[in-house]
């Protein structure tokens, strides 16, 4: 699979194809960011109305009003939300009219980097509190609201940010982020086969070394080859389109050619690509 880390041709020219007018996107960690690029995608693809969530009231308050003087067409909400609050994801909820079209999990946290034996484990627990507790909250309150909205067109797309650190890739001193975005990818495999895709379809993505403030966080942003946050936030534009719905279930990278991708459509539905698995093992008497 061709990698690219930058915007390119056959993307944008995917993107040409695309129309969210009328659609309304939630975006949790969407005031900072490859968030923001993400933000920036869905609008220039006419999305009507994005949500933009996050806990710093005034950072998400100064993106959306500078996006709404980029993309004047359209309507940026900001909402100051932890998704790890019950409380709080469902007064985000209950200030829907609409259900939004498409929901992306982009909010995550990284606990204090250090080796596993030395580490606080209030703070090792965190990163599984944000990455799956809140995740896990949003999206099942986002599924029970749409199923209240008899307004809704077409199925609901759920894009879940994840990282390569999750299967592979040695992250020394980085247990509880890699542990806890492994059980987020797995989590959203076995949830994706409980809600029918009529009613919404679950995606992993894998954004690629993006020199966020968590890359920072991580220590190791400076020896990777590192993406461009637009390539991160056009691509997840172009996964929640219809033309990348064969994808639903899996796990695949911002970085990889969407043109290859389509191409090998018929491959990865027959061979059941992109999924997690354990290599060496016969699962045929299970299964």
């Amino acid at each position: 699979m061709e990698l690219h880390l930058a915007p390119y041709a056959a993307l944008t020219s995917a993107l040409e194809r695309l129309d969210y007018s009328g659609k309304t996107i939630l975006i949790t960690g969407g005031g900072h960011g490859m968030g923001v690029d993400m933000c920036r995608s869905f609008a220039a693809r006419k999305s009507s109305h994005i949500i933009i969530v996050g806990r710093n009231e005034t950072r998400i308050k100064a993106s959306a009003q500078r996006l709404t003087a980029e993309f004047p067409a359209t309507r940026f909400t900001p909402i100051t939300a932890d998704i790890s609050s019950k409380d709080d994801v469902k007064m985000l909820f209950e200030s829907f009219v609409d259900s939004p079209d498409v929901l992306v999990n982009n909010a995550g946290y990284m606990p204090v980097p250090e080796k596993f034996q030395d580490a606080d484990l209030d703070e090792w627990w965190s990163g599984y509190t944000t990455n799956v507790f809140g995740t896990v909250l949003v999206t099942q309150t986002y599924l029970k609201h749409r199923d209240t909205k008899a307004s809704n067109t077409g199925p609901g797309v759920i894009i879940t940010l994840n990282t390569i650190a999750s299967y592979s890739f040695n992250m020394p001193s980085l247990s509880a982020y890699g542990s806890s975005k492994a059980a987020l990818a797995r989590w959203l495999e076995i949830a994706s086969h409980d809600v029918p895709q009529e009613v919404a379809r679950f995606i992993s993505l894998h954004p690629g070394a993006v020199a966020t403030d968590m890359g920072h966080k991580a220590g190791i942003i400076d020896t990777l080859a590192v993406t461009e946050a637009a390539l991160t936030g056009d691509f997840t534009a172009w996964l929640a389109s219809d033309e990348a719905s064969f994808l639903a279930g899996r796990f695949v990278w911002a970085n990889w050619d969407c043109e290859q991708l389509i191409s090998r459509k018929q491959e990865i539905l027959e061979e059941n690509l992109f999924r997690t698995s354990l290599t060496g093992v016969d699962s045929s008497p299970f299964v």
